[in-house]
């Protein structure tokens, strides 16, 4: 039996395809497994994922689809297939210190733990030099991610925790499933992956404003469902809150167009409503994130200036660090 089973789907990331694998090859862990789900990608991949099989056939073994069928899906058929004692998740741009999977493996051993967390940065890389960026997981609003955890695997089977299929963001719910049905939950206080900010992702750039609120729509309308049908909403409407209070003010820096905004922020109120996540909350948390989403999501003009005013901001300070030209026409600098 293996101690982790690390999936890794993969489609069209051929170029960063090696890198990735390469650092799962150095993993300091004896007793792990690579699931390489090859989701129909019509470039190189299944080739490079073929050439690690061969090399560390003990490690190694892929899963090639012969139809594109997503990021969730991919993950919950390695998940069906999956051996190990806990099961990790690496995006296939993505890389993992040589000793992540130890440290989170023996944290979860001495602590007993369903779900184990560690610190993760971003990285970009430009012509002669990568930029890392530590990512804040302290909040759970921010720690969404399912790359920096480990879950133990009879955890999820027995909680029935799996991906959303035909959804977006679909980290977020997983992990919030996760953690909200155990207490058993531990930390690595140490920066372990890193995440690769690229500027083709399918969550990245300006014209993908508009779908992600979409999107994001579908999947928070789903979560709370499934998080009412759960029973968990009573002892998590705080941190339910929280969620949604942050994509409320996230939305401010898309751009988009004021009636989607105030549609955004109108859905957000309809959930804490429908939910009735405020009255549900012993106490109303006075977090930055949920004082301000409640004081401004009753008034359409502020909600609207407050958004001019943070992409002035934003715009502001990336003109200050060198990353616009002033001479950029409005349009341009959307």
């Amino acid at each position: 039996m293996f101690n982790v089973s690390i999936i890794v789907p993969v489609y069209k990331s051929e170029q960063y395809l090696a890198s990735c694998l390469s650092s799962l090859a150095k993993q300091t862990l004896e007793h792990v497994e690579v699931i390489v789900v090859i989701d129909a990608s019509p470039d190189n991949c299944a080739a490079i994922a073929g050439e690690f099989c061969i090399q560390y056939p003990e490690r190694f073994r892929k899963i090639v689809l012969e139809k594109n069928v997503g990021v969730s899906m991919a993950r919950n058929i390695a998940m069906q297939s999956a051996q190990g004692e806990y099961i990790g998740f690496v995006d296939s741009d993505d890389y993992a210190e040589p000793n992540m999977f130890e440290l989170m493996f023996c944290k979860a051993l001495t602590t007993n733990a369903d779900v184990v967390s560690c610190q993760m940065r971003s990285f970009e890389t430009h012509a002669s030099s990568v930029e890392y960026h530590n990512i804040p997981t302290k909040e759970y609003y921010d720690d969404t991610f399912v790359t920096n955890k480990l879950f133990r695997r009879v955890y999820l089977l027995s909680k029935q925790i799996n991906f959303y299929s035909n959804v977006i963001f679909e980290d977020e719910p997983f992990a919030y499933t996760a953690r909200f049905a155990t207490e058993n939950v531990a930390e690595v206080n140490q920066v372990l992956y890193n995440y690769r900010m690229s500027p083709e992702g399918l969550c990245r750039g300006d014209n993908h404003g508009r779908f992600n609120l979409y999107d994001k729509q579908l999947m928070l309308a789903r979560f709370l469902a499934d998080m009412e049908r759960r029973g968990a909403i009573e002892d998590h409407a705080v941190e339910l809150l929280q969620c949604l209070a942050n994509h409320a003010l996230s939305a401010l820096y898309y751009h988009i167009s004021a009636v989607d905004l105030l549609g955004f922020f109108s859905f957000i109120d309809h959930l804490v409503g429908k939910y009735r996540l405020l009255e549900r909350c012993a106490v109303v948390p006075q977090e930055y994130k949920v004082s301000r989403y409640l004081k401004f999501r009753g008034s359409a003009t502020q909600i609207v200036l407050l958004s001019y005013w943070v992409k002035a901001r934003q715009y502001k300070q990336q003109l200050s660090a060198g990353l616009l030209s002033p001479s950029l026409s409005s349009e341009g600098a959307k």
